[in-house]
């Protein structure tokens, strides 16, 4: 038997001789998770987990005369599993049409979810859709109703839209750039470049990849354009971040009016690992970079400690 045969036997070995340490979703459990979602739910006992799937037939249309079937992925649904060091744990994803992310997003993480990814899903010709992944950790009825509060605000911007808005238009601002790059320096400590108009400026991170330290010019870095004029201004940028900075630099982000893009990796194995988060906004050049300047003092934890300044 050669060495990769060898390791795969292991590996089966490996998972069909160790029980499973997590305990089976308790009946009780199941009712509460399905009374809050309104749907029920299927338990699967060969990973003790209860899963609750919620088709969208909003998401389904290709054209006036022709749908997809839900069952190609065209659902949101949270799973729910006992856990060791908690009551229990959840994974969920949800499916969303572009008008509905930047609330639901907020929605989600005032409710004590984490958010750990965001992408564009759209299919075909049919509506612009995205998904946001979430996770947490707590009691089941605790994590059903945090899931819950994102399905509400998903269904309410549904039932006061007339139909579904673009969430990414055309921006408003002139066609030509003039941006005056001394306050946008002065705000983010920064030594931006003006490229036709336009500013742009970056600040590295490191990090280990295939054990060797690479940095802002490897695709490490956080970045942010600024376009258009100074009183009528597009920023769209996108921030480096750990695991431990993601909740608190999305929740700042929605506190000063961006929206975010997506959420995703760059490389994989990395350490730290790295999250990339797409954001923009529009508004007057100055106030941008505010918002901007705010959300990495939050990222670095100067707001907290009263610090100026990042160690970038």
């Amino acid at each position: 038997m050669n060495t990769i045969n060898c390791i795969l036997a292991a590996a089966l070995l490996a998972t069909v001789a160790v029980p499973s340490a997590t305990a089976e979703v308790p009946n009780q459990a199941r009712s509460s998770i399905d009374r809050i979602l309104g749907s029920k739910g299927t338990y699967v006992a060969d990973d003790a987990v209860y899963k609750v799937v919620l088709p969208r037939e909003e998401a389904t249309p290709v054209l006036d005369y022709q749908t997809l079937s839900p069952n190609l992925g065209l659902n949101s649904w949270a799973a729910f599993s006992s856990a060791i060091h908690h009551e229990a744990i959840l994974t969920g994803q949800f499916l969303l049409l572009e008008d509905e992310v930047d609330d639901v997003l907020t929605a989600v993480l005032d409710a004590g979810l984490e958010v750990t990814g965001l992408a564009s899903l759209s299919l075909f010709q049919g509506p612009r859709l995205a998904t946001l992944d979430v996770t947490a950790v707590g009691s089941f009825q605790e994590l059903a109703s945090a899931f819950r509060k994102g399905l509400n605000e998903s269904r309410r911007v549904r039932r006061d839209a007339i139909r579904p808005a673009k969430r990414f238009a055309l921006p408003e601002i002139p066609l030509e750039s003039s941006i005056d790059p001394g306050p946008l320096n002065a705000i983010l400590s920064t030594r931006g470049a003006v490229s036709e108009g336009v500013f742009k400026a970056a600040l590295g991170r490191r990090t280990l990849l295939h054990g060797e330290v690479v940095g802002r010019e490897m695709g490490f870095s956080s970045w942010f354009t600024f376009a258009g004029k100074n009183h009528q201004c597009l920023t769209h940028g996108e921030l480096v971040v750990t695991s431990d900075e993601l909740q608190n630099v999305l929740k700042a982000l929605g506190a000063k009016k961006f929206a975010v893009a997506s959420i995703r990796n760059h490389t994989a194995g990395e350490h730290p690992q790295f999250l990339f988060v797409r954001f923009w906004a529009q508004g007057n050049s100055v106030e941008l970079a505010k918002g901007l300047r705010y959300t990495l003092d939050v990222q670095f934890g100067a707001i907290a400690t009263g610090s100026t300044g990042h160690k970038i």
